[in-house]
């Protein structure tokens, strides 16, 4: 039986769009208001954030630095009266705070204040987020089993003794076993003596990071990765947008990961699953208000593909609503129109050399024109076709030239040697043995896999029908260079999204658009480097590399492990492994690492860490991983490093309070694509809330790794740790001590000048980090406080060109990537194609998740609101009282079958939780038939959401006696409203029912979930 579907839809029209919507389509542009519970005390209507004058007052001091607020980087301006965060506003020395045009440099600080410059309301939320009563400032140990949320505060050379030497550590509470610390890893011996290939025991350390940027990642990855040598400090970009990010990383050979439509001077941008007035990086008052702005003044068209309408879409020339998880059938549907349509541009696409490409006015070379190796007989096969291939004598430079069809005749070349080259066409060149070497061009390789469907065909995959197909294709291969695609989390963040969001990206190759004024752009980058300059923060005597196989198996062979080699003997093909693999990955497989922990391969964690990461709540399907973190045999020791306890560190052995990025997180931001050159500079706006240590240190992460490196003598920290350009060894004892020679080091680089004696005086009155201004040199700190007064160094965003052409783009760009090609699946033994092609979501016994889930009618898609911010959100005092719950938000045709009406309760439950998660539902024809959406940031069940036993809790939260009561947190009702999309996702049956991910490279799915939905009683 095959499961419901709705009927294609066509493209609406911004009338259609509007007419269609009613009010709803209206409230686009509007914040809808919803009943809100009491706050934890009432909301003062009076209390508002400070006008912008205060920055001026005598009474206040101004810090600028970067937003944390979500990711998107903006520049900030915090006013600070009496010691406490007032006030945010945003920097104008900022490009993206001035819509890529802010004031210049040269500005005096005086009149800077005088200059608006907006942010929007999560960042005007952050002193909420920074006082919430529900907020920890003294570490935790448990005081009971794992997940009872009962905890006890701990004292910090305790605290630091237990991590570092383990032992029986909670024999108190009858458990018996004793726990490892980090101590136990510190050996070279392999961690598992039957591979030794996976690396040594120090890879049992795992420290998993959530939202981590510039400056703490290198200070975690010198603890990590330099000091104890472990492999496993693993990101979560794959929750974070991995899908559109394997796009680019396939299209670039693995040269950039993000790049998007420049919206300054594009003509047309085709928006796949981006967010463009409610989320996106850069943010909403950056790229969003450019493409607003440029819209009402009729100079940019653009159109949305999202099975949602997004609140762009009513400025959009057509919203697509195309089905969850099928993008990749629409782009395939989009190049197969131009290419039988000669829409592509061909005279770019021929030029097979970067002379050739700059002497026609383009921005980056294809390899559309070189020739693939399509012979199974050849070694090589999938290969590109290179000139050693032909002659081997030839030099390693000579020989790694690519070869191409040079004339009509069919004769092969290097792609150096012509100025054109044919674009389309197979055929046999002589081998060096004298036999045929059968080859086909990439261009040739990609129109066959897009004419391996009709239009018709792609239209019935992804929902939209082929006149849509072609109009939205006619209309993006109009513009030549000036058209471009801007994708993020929607297009690609599922099973299969690899080629998906591959195939939207080779989009922008076609028109030869990639490095264009007005085309697809990455990010221009960093003005200079924070680890090297005055001060060598990249190495250190005694530094570990780390070895051996990470636990998510990224960027991992299989076919070089012992279990292959093992299973091969066996049953002569090796396969299947375990787990998948993913060799061809940009890494950050948070989930995959929780996969491997929870099954303990390829080996056992022994000691983890997670930072500000809460993996049960913000992982589709994380659900699965509670009974991996409250088991002691997976997870033998968990310290968790937050500012809350959270619904995965209510599990955690120890909770270490860590600091907002109000009074913390230094670090230094480069640009989002599409962007100029730029380094912010975040730095602390208020002292810290947290505890001291006995030696008068904040306590927070670097404080935690410094003390932890120093009880266990490891390198890196402490004395002589940080080596500067006279050949001293310098000490590293507090944050300060790195951060502040980093930021030297940049200031070095970027050929800052040393500030005026009244910057000097302005940093030094207004920046806590200027306490400790001893680290440095005089004339290195005037120089630095040139840095921190503007906060960054900026360059202007028309710079980055020469004439058309940006600057800092790629260096090559590929419709057919061999890396790609050669990689094989670690569950199948099968070669991955290296071209982009359509491939709806399945199984590892390749069964479509559609039909796995049949009779399971709707799809749950989700996003993030224009008010609220990842999973902290519901802190941001301001933004719950106006959007205090979600719903569960239902086109009309589905509510009127199901006899539903607004704000009825409804259970949705899916294949993977037939319990299911309970919602208010909301009409709305924003939405595709056949879809929910339901916003992220809500259902939550800690954060203050629960009650906890915490002894002393009156000295650990910021709230103190207020939000305790005998002994116990008392919780916030309206904490717990609402549900979260991810604890119904499906998991994986294949895959001892973790969650589902993309084979190719680990994304996780966000959009193939369906559920049942059914009406509740009141």
């Amino acid at each position: 039986m095959k499961p419901d579907r709705p009927e294609k839809h066509k493209l609406l029209s911004r009338r259609e769009l509007l007419k269609a919507g009613g009010a709803g389509a209206l409230g686009i542009l509007g914040a809808k208001r919803t009943a809100a519970a009491a706050l934890p005390e009432p909301m003062d209507t009076t209390d508002g954030q400070p006008s912008t004058a205060t920055r001026m007052s005598g009474e206040t001091r101004t810090v600028h630095s970067v937003c944390l607020a979500c990711n998107a980087r903006c520049g900030i301006r915090g006013v600070v009266r009496d010691g406490r965060l007032v006030n945010i506003s945003g920097n104008p020395y900022h490009p993206y705070n001035m819509q890529f045009s802010p004031i210049a440099p040269e500005t005096d600080v005086s009149t800077a204040m005088t200059v608006g410059s907006p942010v929007c309301g999560k960042a005007l939320d952050t002193p909420n987020h920074v006082y919430s009563p529900y907020r920890i400032i003294r570490p935790l140990k448990r005081s009971g089993p794992r997940g009872s949320g009962r905890f006890e505060p701990i004292a910090w050379e305790v605290l630091v003794e237990e991590i570092c030497r383990g032992g029986r550590l909670f024999a108190h509470l009858g458990e018996k076993r004793k726990v490892p610390g980090i101590a136990d890893l510190l050996s070279d011996e392999p961690v598992n003596p039957d591979d030794p290939g996976l690396g040594p025991q120090r890879n049992g350390l795992v420290f998993l990071t959530g939202r981590l940027q510039s400056g703490r990642k290198e200070f975690i990855d010198r603890f990590v990765k330099g000091a104890v040598g472990s492999k496993n400090r693993i990101g979560h970009t794959d929750i974070c947008g991995l899908g559109f990010r394997m796009g680019n990383f396939a299209m670039s050979g693995g040269e950039q990961v993000e790049l998007k439509a420049d919206p300054k001077n594009a003509d047309y941008i085709l928006v796949f699953g981006a967010n463009l007035y409610e989320a996106l990086q850069p943010g909403i008052n950056t790229y969003g208000a450019i493409v607003a702005r440029r819209r009402s003044e009729g100079r940019l068209r653009f159109s949305i593909i999202d099975p949602r309408a997004t609140r762009a879409s009513v400025h959009a020339e057509a919203w697509i609503p195309v089905r969850p998880g099928k993008d990749g059938a629409l782009a395939m549907g989009i190049i197969r129109w131009m290419i039988e349509n000669d829409r592509v541009n061909r005279a770019y696409l021929r030029a097979p050399n970067p002379e050739a490409v700059k002497k026609l006015g383009f921005g980056v070379v294809s390899n559309a024109s070189h020739l693939v190796i399509c012979d199974p007989s050849h070694p090589d096969d999938g290969a590109m076709l290179r000139a050693r291939h032909l002659a081997p004598s030839l030099s390693k430079g000579a020989g790694d030239d690519p070869m191409v069809f040079g004339d009509k005749k069919g004769l092969a070349g290097p792609a150096s040697t012509f100025e054109t080259a044919v674009l389309d066409r197979e055929g046999a060149v002589q081998g060096e043995d004298g036999r045929p070497i059968r080859v086909k061009t990439a261009f040739r390789l990609l129109k066959e896999e897009a004419f391996s469907h009709t239009l018709e065909g792609y239209a019935d995959a992804c929902g939209v029908d082929a006149q849509g197909i072609a109009r939205v294709a006619e209309a993006f291969s109009a513009h030549g260079t000036r058209a471009a695609v801007t994708q993020y989390h929607g297009a690609g963040n599922y099973v299969n999204g690899t080629y998906a969001a591959f195939a939207i990206a080779v989009l922008n190759v076609l028109v030869g658009s990639v490095n264009m004024k007005g085309g697809y752009l990455p990010g221009g980058g960093g003005c200079a480097d924070p680890l090297k300059g005055p001060y060598d923060l990249k190495s250190f005597p005694g530094m570990r590399k780390g070895g051996g196989v990470a636990i998510s198996r990224e960027k991992a062979d299989y076919e070089a492990s012992a279990e292959y080699a093992e299973k091969k003997r066996k049953n002569g093909s090796g396969y299947p492994a375990k787990r998948p693999w993913f060799a061809f990955t940009k890494g950050g497989l948070c989930v995959e690492a929780l996969a491997g922990i929870d099954e303990r391969y390829p080996y056992g964690a022994q000691v983890l860490f997670t930072y500000l990461f809460n993996p049960i709540y913000s992982i589709p399907g994380g659900y699965r991983f509670k009974e991996t973190l409250i088991d002691p045999e997976k997870v033998p020791l968990h310290v968790s490093l937050d500012v809350a306890v959270n619904e995965s560190n209510i599990y955690a052995d120890y909770i270490v309070p860590d600091l907002s990025f109000a009074e913390g997180h230094h670090g230094w931001l480069t640009p989002h694509a599409p962007g100029p050159t730029f380094t912010g500079i975040r730095t602390p706006m208020i002292e810290p809330l947290t505890e001291k240590t006995p030696e008068g240190k904040p306590i927070c992460m670097e404080t935690l790794l410094i003390d932890l490196a120093l009880r266990l003598d490891l390198p890196g920290f402490g004395e002589k740790a940080i080596g500067d350009k006279d050949g001293s060894a310098l000490a590293l004892f507090t944050a300060e001590d790195y951060y502040l020679r980093a930021f030297a080091n940049i200031a070095h680089g970027a050929g800052l000048a040393p500030a005026p004696a009244g910057e000097v005086d302005y940093v030094q009155g207004a920046y806590p980090i200027s306490q400790c201004k001893q680290v440095l040199p005089e004339n290195q700190w005037r120089q630095v406080c040139r840095l921190l007064s503007k906060g960054g160094v900026f360059t202007p965003y028309e710079a980055g060109f020469e004439g058309n052409v940006f600057k800092k783009g790629l260096s090559q760009v590929l419709i057919y990537n061999e890396t790609l090609a050669r990689s094989v699946n670690s569950m199948t033994g099968e070669r991955f194609k290296g071209r982009p092609h359509w491939l709806a979501p399945c199984t590892v016994e390749k069964v479509p998740l559609d039909e796995l889930q049949d009779g399971y009618r709707f799809t749950v898609v989700t996003y993030k609101s224009r008010l609220h911010t990842q999973s902290r959100s519901l802190w941001s005092r301001w933004a719950m009282e106006i959007e205090g719950e979600n719903r569960v938000e239902m086109n009309p045709e589905d509510m009127k079958r199901l006899g539903l009406k607004d704000e009825d309760p409804v259970n949705l439950a899916s294949m993977s939780n037939a319990e299911g998660i309970i919602g208010r539902v909301r009409s709305t024809a924003l939405v595709r038939p056949g879809c929910v959406a339901v916003s992220f940031h809500f259902g939550h069940t800690q954060f203050g959401a629960s009650p906890l036993s915490v002894e002393k809790a009156e000295t650990v939260f910021i709230g103190g006696p207020s939000v305790v009561r005998n002994g116990t947190l008392m919780p916030v009702p309206r904490f717990a409203k609402g549900l979260n999309p991810n604890d119904v996702a499906l998991l994986n049956p294949d895959l001892n029912r973790t969650p589902m991910v993309d084979p190719v490279s680990g994304i996780p799915d966000f959009s193939s979930t369906r559920v049942k939905i059914a009406k509740m009683a009141e």
